[in-house]
Parts: C-alpha cells; structure tokens; sequence
C-alpha cells in the first residue's frame, strides 16, 4: 500500500484523534496510508525549514499561513495547477482573505503554492456583565480606537482590578493585534509593490503607540503576561477584555463568564491567518498528497477538523453548529472584513524582527513611565527600519 507522510501541528486535545479518525477512512477509501507525524509548537518552524534546507520528510505539511512566502523562496514548494485546485475545492469559492496568503505573484505571473486549511482572526473578547455595570454601552465599546478607550476608562474609574488582559512576554499574536491598529490608522507593514519597508512611516508609527499606550489600562497582575496567561485570566474571571482567538469559546471557563461572554470586531482592521497545506518539492508521492488535501476539503472532513484545526474557510461551513452562534460569527465577519499579513519574499525577515522589537519595546514600557511610550516606540522602529533597509540594501 502506498504511503504518506502528513505533518501537522499539535492543537491541543480532541484534535489528533479527530484526525486520525479521517485518515482512517481516507485510506480505506484511497488505499493510501497516512503516517502521521505531530510537530509541537517549540519547533514548528525549525522543522520546516529542516524539511526545505534538506529536501528530506513529510510529503505534505501544515504550514502556518504566513509561512509560505519564506519556503517559497527556498524553493521547496511543489506550485499547483489550475485543474488540481479545482479539484481540491469542487469549484467551491473559499474566502477571498484566505486565499490571498496563498499566492504569490512575480512578475505579474501568480501562482498557488498552498491550500487553505483553516481560518483563523483576531476579535475582542468581553463580559457583556461587567462592561454593563461600568455604564458602557456595549454596541460601541469597541467601535473604533477612541471607543475603546473611553471603555477602558470607564473601567478603570469603576475600580475594574483587571479591566484589559494581554500578552507583554514574546508572542506572535501580538503583531496580530498591532496590525489592527496600524490598518485602522492607515499604515503598512510595507509598500504595496513588497520592495520597502513602511511600518516606520507616520501612520505606521501612529498605530503602533496607540496600542502600546494601552499600558495605562494594564494593572500591576496583568503586566507580565503569556499569551496563555492572558487567556487564563479572562477565562477564569480576573479580565473585562481580551483580545484573542476561536480556541477560547472551547477553553475551560467558568461558568459565570461562559454566561456573560461576547465577541466584538477588533478597532480596526481584523488580522487574518490560518493554516495552510503544502506538497513539498522532494515528495514522491505528490499525487497521492493531492489526494489527501482533496479528501480534507469534503464536508465529511470539515465536521471532525473544524474548529480543533481552526474555522471554516468556505461560507457552507458557517450554517451549522457551532459557527452559527453570536461568538462565531463575529469571527466570520472578521475574516471576510480583515487583512492578511503580506506575501512579499521580504516578509517572513520583517515579521521576526518585529516581533524581536516589539519584544524589547514591551520589556521597556513596562519598566519606564507611560509619558515615555511614543518615545520608546518610535525609537524602536525607526532603529528597526534603518538596520533592515541597511541589511536589504547590501
């Protein structure tokens, strides 16, 4: 029997045994045997590019969406046709958002290296209970920065021990937030062409103190944080507000936040990502990994993978249990309202560095007062931006 091998991330309990379930029936129906192999989260990325730098494991990959442009580059992606592709999605129309981190155009030539996966956004989560008894009128909480803010406040004036929660140790999902800011005060991470840098740029930089202001509304307990952490303490009743992602409807919470919690849009523009499938370049059975990625794309597939694997990338996934609840929804209309990061090859290098920065710039706001804030961030980036277009340049 021929055999594959399928790696995918670790995303926590439910979700490997859902998995293996479906490519039980994809071989008893496809006599293709999967082997499955489960990278944890410490080294997601190292074995990736252990996988592009060595043309050596797994046949197909989950690869962070994110992702695709930096092994693009390496040159370790297999590209699909335009017949595959329709094959894979029965011709059906998956979110304009997910599909954009899966192509990359040069030279005015695009070309799909991924599928989608998953979806996945960025939403504010709230106590409906909490925010009622500040005053605040919860149709505008979140409208847009000033909104926040004033919440926040109300919060704060009515002695709230944890009005906001989020991570300020080193997280990816925090350039996820700033991005909202950023987009919704005009910035960029880059220029539209992908060749320079702009998250450096007035509007950029506007974006970046915004958020980095909201230090003032972080309370002693909540200024050391994990991402983990912060979602522990809006799950555990400690936090008014979190921003975060579709695994907290399904984390341990308690029942009187469980009563009270909503979902808002983030005060901006929403950041998209997700999960996407890839073929690697050395596979000898790439044929035989079309098949599976088709296979993972059918209704049968969706009911086991979603919402262990992440959300719906297709509006049919929408209509049923328990995406057509209020939480969920909120986190449709992010992904059909939001951005993506860029595809651009520079990106993947600014994405770590900016999260390095962001990193730093944390450990220090926390540690000088708040009027230093816009100091302590433009100082940050600009450093930033003149060290990488130094680096680009040569």
């Amino acid at each position: 029997m021929e055999e594959i091998v399928f790696s995918v991330f670790q995303h926590g309990p439910g979700s490997i045994e859902n998995l293996q379930v479906l490519l039980q029936k994809f071989e008893q129906q496809a006599r293709i045997h999967v082997r499955l192999e489960i990278v944890p989260s410490s080294s997601r990325w190292s074995r990736l590019v252990e996988a592009a730098l060595y043309h050596s494991g797994p046949d197909i990959s989950e690869v962070g969406s994110t992702w695709v442009g930096d092994l693009v580059r390496m040159e370790a992606l297999r590209p699909f046709k335009r017949e595959e592709i329709d094959e894979i999605t029965e011709r059906t129309r998956f979110f304009d958002t997910v599909w954009q981190s899966s192509i990359r155009t040069d030279h005015d030539i695009s070309t799909v290296y991924s599928i989608p996966l998953s979806a996945d956004a960025r939403v504010i989560f709230y106590r409906r209970d909490i925010l009622e008894k500040a005053d605040v009128v919860v149709a505008t909480a979140f409208k847009d920065f000033d909104y926040f803010e004033k919440t926040l406040v109300s919060l704060k004036e009515k002695g709230i021990s944890m009005p906001l929660a989020l991570p300020t140790r080193r997280s990816s999902m925090t350039l996820q937030y700033i991005a909202s800011w950023m987009w919704g005060a005009g910035g960029d991470f880059l220029s539209p062409d992908g060749t320079s840098l702009t998250f450096d740029q007035p509007q950029a930089m506007a974006g970046f103190k915004t958020y980095f202001r909201l230090i003032k509304f972080l309370t002693p307990e909540a200024r050391n944080l994990e991402e983990e952490d912060a979602d522990n303490a809006f799950g555990n009743g400690r936090a008014a507000i979190l921003p975060s992602g579709f695994w907290i409807p399904s984390n341990n919470i308690i029942t009187e936040v469980r009563e009270n919690m909503s979902a808002a849009l983030m005060p901006g523009i929403p950041f998209v990502g997700g999960s996407n499938l890839v073929i690697w370049n050395h596979s000898r059975q790439q044929l035989a990994a079309i098949r599976l990625i088709q296979f993972l794309h059918t209704e049968e597939a969706a009911k086991l993978l979603y919402p262990w694997f992440g959300l719906p990338i297709n509006e049919s996934g929408w209509s049923i249990p328990p995406f057509d609840s209020e939480i969920y929804q909120v986190f449709k209309t992010s992904i059909q309202k939001g951005r993506v990061f860029p595809t651009a090859q520079l990106w993947g290098l600014v994405e770590k560095r900016l999260t390095d920065a962001i990193t730093d710039i944390w450990g220090e706001v926390l540690l000088e007062p708040e009027e230093r804030v816009d100091v302590i961030v433009e100082t940050y980036l600009t450093n930033l931006g003149r060290r990488l277009q130094l680096s680009l340049g040569s």
